[in-house]
């Protein structure tokens, strides 16, 4: 397939196995899906091999190791979905060790001259560029769980920027965001969506500061309606939006230590004086007006917050939420064709996040073991994030250099997505821009392995002196599907520089430089076809 062909529509692509369904094309919206939420068993013609531990690891980590691969095809399909979603396994407490500018304290603007503002701007966005650098790193080294990935899902749908307009949403608040949404990623929806509404970051980037008594600020609001859980169109009003406004009025976050820290810097606090204390009507539920005395923290947070959470989860709206949430699971984890979603399996995974109080944990877990998740269908149909692009050449490759700034020239800056809805994904990875920026990134990659690193490469796979065999084996590790025959061979020949297979044991064995220049032309040549932007 040439760059024009994948640029404008997708070829049909190899069968995972010789028996299996014939190729899909992918850009047609009417996939022929007959699997749903049942248990997946594997079978002959569809066997727990390389290739589907492969896609599970795929869509549940930032790409896989090769000794991740082979630890969870050793497992069965089941075994493998609750090792990757028991956070037990994950580094305890629950969270890598935080970034150095984690409690930077700043001051605020108020008052200064331009130099100092141009000053302090400085220093904020330094703290930005090592947050997005932190958190490359950590996506890079996360072990063997679905953590990382659930938390990279989370922000892109609980969105917050660094710059909002003229203000900024320092990264200290971004960091602790990112905090929470990985303590909370396989968690209950419904809490998740209570946090979130009280997290700083969010406050600072919706308007909450600026949500007063008289004056109230929308933003928030709509977005948790809109956005974050019911989704537009989703039976709420513009009244609803109103009344909801001056529920979230009057919460505060201690950004500056020129400002006020009730509950300690960079923590959320109540200003009773900024509260609409008069009676709200939201969702159809009653909020009755309150007098001084019970205009506190604790009791409006238990009261007003959580009520309007309880309204929008509430019997009238939950099939909503729960439909619109599973929707963007699917998408994310499935298939992010917007139109190309089995709206069977999403109404199936909403009566199961019903079922389980809006529990995310057994609904990922009902879904990662589905013959649904394995179907041949779902299988390489995903175009790469940039992250997972970037995130997984480091971790195949070993090649770590500037992966916040290659994230962000093809179009993913972390902590910074283009607009409150988050990234849009799909066919906007992949553009005439951003695909040979994607092919120089894993060249400059592949080009920058010293002949020791190739060769520890090619010796970390079993039976690597079988030319054949190594070439499955890296075809499983960076490939979506089954290797077909003539590509196969052809990556042979290039591995014995167009010799005979059996001479590939003398080469690696007497002259390292020969076996390395022959293995980054391997390499190379499986990067350059369209199907390594997959997964």
């Amino acid at each position: 397939m040439d760059r024009r062909t994948f640029l404008t529509g997708w070829a049909q692509h190899d069968d995972v196995a010789a028996t299996a369904n014939h190729s899909q094309n992918f850009q047609s919206h009417d996939r022929i899906l007959s699997t749903g939420l049942e248990a997946w068993v594997p079978t002959t013609a569809e066997p727990w091999d390389e290739v589907r531990a492969g896609h599970l690891l795929r869509r549940t980590t930032m790409l896989p190791k090769w000794s991740e691969l082979s630890q969870i095809s050793k497992l069965t399909p089941s075994a493998a979905v609750d090792l990757l979603l028991n956070t037990a396994n994950y580094p305890t407490p629950n969270n890598p060790v935080p970034p150095s500018i984690a409690d930077h304290v700043t001051y605020s603007m108020k008052g200064l001259d331009n130099v100092l503002v141009n000053q302090l701007r400085g220093t904020w966005s330094g703290d930005d560029g090592a947050l997005k650098n932190w958190y490359a790193n950590v996506l890079l080294t996360s072990p063997l769980s679905i953590v990382e990935k659930m938390t990279f899902f989370w922000s892109g749908h609980f969105t917050s920027q660094f710059v909002t307009d003229e203000s900024y949403v320092i990264a200290p608040l971004l960091y602790r965001q990112n905090k929470l949404l990985r303590d909370t990623c396989l968690l209950n929806f419904k809490d998740m969506a209570f946090n979130l509404t009280l997290d700083g970051a969010m406050i600072v980037y919706l308007g909450g500061i600026a949500n007063t008594k008289g004056k109230p600020n929308e933003n928030y609001a709509r977005e948790l309606m809109e956005l974050f859980t019911m989704g537009f169109g989703g039976g709420y009003t513009e009244g609803d939006v109103k009344e909801a406004a001056r529920i979230l009025t009057g919460w505060r976050v201690a950004q500056f230590s020129d400002e006020a820290t009730p509950n300690g810097i960079f923590n959320t606090y109540f200003s009773p004086a900024d509260h609409d204390i008069g009676a709200k009507q939201c969702l159809e539920v009653s909020f009755s007006a309150i007098v001084d005395a019970d205009n506190t923290e604790f009791l409006v947070k238990k009261n007003e917050i959580q009520g309007l959470i309880n309204a929008i989860f509430g019997l009238k709206y939950s099939k909503t939420v729960a439909r619109y949430i599973s929707r963007k699971i699917y998408k994310f984890f499935i298939y992010s064709n917007p139109a190309g979603a089995d709206e069977a399996v999403i109404s199936a995974m909403a009566d199961l996040l019903i079922q389980n109080n809006f529990d995310i944990k057994p609904v990922m877990s009902t879904l990662l073991k589905s013959a649904h998740f394995f179907d041949n269908a779902n299988i390489g149909c995903q175009i790469k994030t940039p992250a997972e692009y970037i995130i997984g050449i480091a971790r195949q490759l070993g090649y770590s250099a500037n992966m916040s700034g290659n994230m962000t020239t093809i179009l993913q800056e972390m902590f910074n997505p283009p607009n409150v809805s988050g990234w849009t994904g799909w066919h906007d990875w992949i553009t005439t821009n951003t695909y040979p920026v994607r092919s120089t990134v894993v060249a400059t990659a592949i080009a920058g392995m010293s002949d020791d690193d190739v060769i520890a490469f090619i010796t970390q796979f079993p039976d690597y002196t079988d030319a054949n065999l190594l070439i499955t084996h890296i075809g499983a590790l960076m490939l979506p599907r089954k290797l077909a025959k003539a590509r196969h061979d052809d990556l042979v020949n290039r591995l014995v520089g167009g010799g005979k297979d059996y001479e590939w044991p003398t080469i690696l064995s007497t002259d390292h430089p020969t076996a390395a220049r022959h293995m980054r032309d391997v390499l190379t040549t499986i990067c350059n076809l369209p199907d390594y932007q997959l997964c």
